[in-house]
């Protein structure tokens, strides 16, 4: 597979991961909050737990992609960003709130920058630092793929139906992608 279709791929996976987990708070909390009875600053304080999770699972995410490769971990990722959307879209308390973001931080560690970055370095080397920089710059969009469809989805939806919408999106969108990213070592 060519790098630049690598690039094309990842790029997107991670376009989709971070618009469908890392932004979806700042257009989803204000009416979760309001279906959930807490206030937004609760959802913002599940966010931020599961962006410390995030942090503290990031070294044990890279040594599973070195034992592992970066595409099996990117495709658990998907499944585990799917997971944490379901359990949100179900919730109907603090409790399920705090879950479903707790999973999402889980996905977020596995496949955001960090992972993806990683495997490209499991996949050329040395020679990652190009892809690197293409990566940055398709999934630098996220935001503004992601805040759009989020709103869309919340518009049509509702907020529950949008965190349904993105862990399908997961599933048979990024999934499939991700499993299409090269096992091993490739040279460019």
């Amino acid at each position: 597979m060519s790098k630049a279709l690598v690039i094309a791929i990842l790029g997107t996976t991670q376009t989709l991961a971070w618009a469908g987990s890392y932004y979806i708070p700042a257009i989803l909390a204000g009416r979760m909050a309001d279906d959930l009875g807490v206030n937004a600053s609760t959802i913002f304080v599940a966010f931020s737990c599961a962006l410390l999770l995030t942090a503290f699972l990031g070294p044990r995410v890279g040594r599973a992609i070195d034992q592992h490769g970066g595409r099996a971990v990117l495709i658990a990722s998907n499944l585990v960003l799917a997971t944490g959307l379901g359990v949100l879209a179900m919730a109907q308390g603090p409790v399920m709130l705090f879950l479903g973001f707790g999973v999402l931080g889980i996905g977020m560690a596995m496949g955001l920058y960090d992972a993806g970055f990683a495997a490209l370095a499991r996949i050329y080397g040395r020679d990652a630092r190009g892809a690197i920089t293409g990566i940055t710059l398709i999934a630098g969009f996220a935001s503004t793929v992601g805040w759009p469809v989020t709103a869309w989805m919340q518009a049509e939806f509702g907020w529950r139906g949008a965190c349904a919408g993105w862990a399908l999106v997961m599933v048979l969108l990024a999934l499939p992608l991700n499993a299409l990213l090269p096992r091993g070592t490739v040279r460019a």
